[in-house]
């Protein structure tokens, strides 16, 4: 699978929800622990110090189209609220973006809508399509994009 600042492609093809996490690999080790997986993966995406990843056997949803992941970033601020979350989505089978959490307008943390295939803001109701592009509300401009790439282990993202 390639890796780009859009869309990114795996195996997944089943439904999903909103979920959250902390913590999650950091590096470049060449090694993911996927328990699932039965043990540790070689990653077929490009890892460097800048890429995170997100294991599917610690976030179970990014494996269905549909499924979401916020997931806490120690050591990064994205360019707009300065915030360490991001927000890793699945919105159609083998498709996968990243984004700064944090919404341009007042910095609340943003969800993934699947029904819509958008990205929401609840604190002034913002709306961001898949590209993360600004559909409605009062924000500004979209959400900072991260790169995104996925193998059967996990979702790996480069953050800037």
């Amino acid at each position: 699978p390639g890796c780009s600042s859009g869309p990114s492609q795996s195996e997944a093809d089943d439904g999903g929800a909103l979920g959250e996490g902390d913590e999650g690999a950091a590096g470049d080790d060449g090694g993911v622990d996927d328990a699932s997986e039965g043990g540790a993966c070689q990653p077929a995406c490009s890892v460097g110090t800048k890429t995170i990843a997100l294991p599917f056997s610690k976030y179970p949803q990014l494996r269905n189209a549909g499924g979401s992941a916020l997931h806490k970033v120690p050591g990064y601020s994205d360019p707009s609220c300065h915030l360490d979350t991001i927000i890793v989505a699945q919105p159609s089978a083998g498709t996968y973006v990243a984004f700064s959490a944090g919404c341009p307008h007042q910095c609340c943390i943003v969800s993934f809508n699947a029904t819509h295939a958008e990205f929401v803001c609840p604190c002034h109701g913002s709306t961001f399509d898949i590209g993360g592009q600004v559909r409605g509300g009062p924000a500004p401009n979209g959400l900072q994009t991260l790169s995104a790439c996925a193998d059967e282990c996990a979702v790996y993202v480069t953050i800037s």
